[in-house]
């Protein structure tokens, strides 16, 4: 028996390295060939199939096992990341002081605030990943599934940076950023739900709840190291 588990967890983590490994060269090809033209027009297409119709966009990624969506998952990842950079870069560059032990503290801030995105699909789709035993998809269409769960709080991060400009924009914002949350959340039930491809609600949300508990004890770990997931 023990033999048996010890046999599984080995081809676990053979499994995950490969889709790992597998995750890391499939972000390097998609970077390499990035048309920005053309996959900024791609992107904006994407976003108003996903107000038409987000559940059936969801599950067309979820059954694509050629995974095209994933440059556009890549764009989105890239949009944020953007955002949360300028949002935090500006007040620190218009800052007085910026000298010693202070400017080693920004530079670190900077860094968080800016991989913090990254971390936050990674996270998430790992739990989503590891959860999923009966109909396990591989690593690129979770994270790719998760990412464009996340679109509304992508969408935040761009419209958070109007508060730079206008702080009386900062009730909408806050608002703004409240509901788009809440949409994010149930784009990633379902995301999660067609991933573990399980038909009925009822036996889904109490694993989702399980999800979202890991996924927020760890994020409670990353917010002691200054990360905001």
């Amino acid at each position: 028996m023990e033999e048996n588990k010890n046999q599984e967890q080995t081809v676990n983590t053979e499994e995950l390295k490969k889709e790992t490994v597998d995750a890391v060269n499939q972000v390097k090809d998609t970077i390499k060939n990035v048309d920005i033209k053309n996959d900024a027009k791609e992107a904006t297409g994407f976003v108003k199939s996903m107000f038409k119709d987000p559940f059936g966009t969801i599950k067309s990624i979820v059954e694509d096992s050629t995974n095209k969506t994933f440059k556009i998952a890549i764009i989105f990842i890239a949009i944020w990341v953007i955002a949360e950079f300028i949002d935090v870069i500006i007040p620190v560059i218009t800052s007085k002081y910026w000298s010693g032990n202070l400017a080693v503290e920004r530079i670190l801030r900077i860094i968080k605030y800016t991989i913090a995105p990254v971390i936050n699909i990674l996270v998430l789709s790992g739990i989503v990943y590891f959860m999923n035993k009966e109909n396990k998809k591989s690593l690129i269409t979770t994270i790719t599934s998760i990412t464009i769960a996340k679109i509304p709080v992508v969408l935040v991060s761009i419209v958070t940076l109007i508060s730079l400009i206008s702080t009386n924009a900062s009730p909408v914002i806050s608002r703004f950023s409240s509901f788009c949350s809440v949409v994010s959340i149930i784009l990633v039930y379902f995301s999660a739900k067609a991933l573990c491809g399980e038909e009925q609600n009822s036996k889904f949300v109490k694993r989702f709840v399980i999800i979202y508990a890991i996924y927020y004890v760890i994020s409670l770990i990353f917010y002691y190291l200054g990360i905001y997931i």
